[in-house]
Parts: C-alpha cells; structure tokens; sequence
C-alpha cells in the first residue's frame, strides 16, 4: 500500500523549490547586471608552479573591465565578455613577464560579495589557476 504525501509536505516541496529557483534567478540578473561592477581582490593558486599570488579585477557595468595578477600584482590584461554576456571573459591586451592570456570564469560563491575565479591559458583546456575574490561592501 502506497501512502500519499500529505498537504503540508507538498507545501513545503513547492516552497524550497521555489526558493532555488529564485536564489538562481537573482544571481543569474546580478551576473547580468551590473551586479557585479566594483573593485574585486583576492587570491589564485597555480597548482603546476606552486604558487599563491593576489589577483585583482575592476569590472564596469557594460562587463569590461581589467585584471592584475602574479606576484606583485605584474601581470595585467583587458577583460570583456566572451560571448551572450554571462560570467565568461576573455583575457586579452596581457602584458608583463610570463604572463598569457586565456578565459576568466567568474563562479558564484555561498557569499554575496565573493566569487571563485577560474584562469585558462589560451590554448589549454585545464584550468590553469584559481582561487577567490571579494568586492568590498
């Protein structure tokens, strides 16, 4: 025998999953949006060279911006997005030594003003470095 949900279960289903739906729909406009335009500072771990470096992005509401990185912040690059406007941009314009251009992924984190960052060199499909940045409030 088979026993139905009751009325309150179903209530409760609806409402969480109505409360992911909404949580995803707010982040999707901020990533839009200019939800994310300020000034982010972090840092990024290059697991192949064992090294942790700052990592800083300033990113305008049209969702250009720049990105500064490596030791001493000497590494440096253009960013704008890579294709319908998501969290993928391009890193290009890269100057400073042994530095290279590549994809930036931008990922949300479970903190409003924090993200996961993700670096692809230019040619390579594994992630080259990654690590986290915080927009100060």
């Amino acid at each position: 025998m088979r026993r139905r949900p009751r009325v309150w279960q179903v209530v409760v289903g609806l409402a969480g999953l109505g409360m992911a739906v909404a949580g995803a729909v707010y982040w999707l406009q901020g990533a839009y949006a200019p939800g994310l335009a300020g000034t982010w500072t972090g840092s990024a771990e290059h697991v192949t060279a064992e090294r942790v470096f700052p990592v800083e992005l300033r990113l305008g509401e049209d969702g250009a911006g720049s990105m500064r990185w490596g030791s001493d912040l000497h590494c440096s690059g253009r960013i704008g997005r890579d294709g319908d406007g998501g969290t993928v941009y391009a890193l290009q314009e890269v100057a400073g030594e042994a530095c290279y251009p590549g994809t930036l992924r931008l990922l949300p984190t479970a903190y409003a003003d924090q993200l996961a960052i993700k670096v692809t060199r230019e040619g390579q499909e594994e992630v080259t470095y990654s690590g986290t940045v915080t927009r100060a409030s």
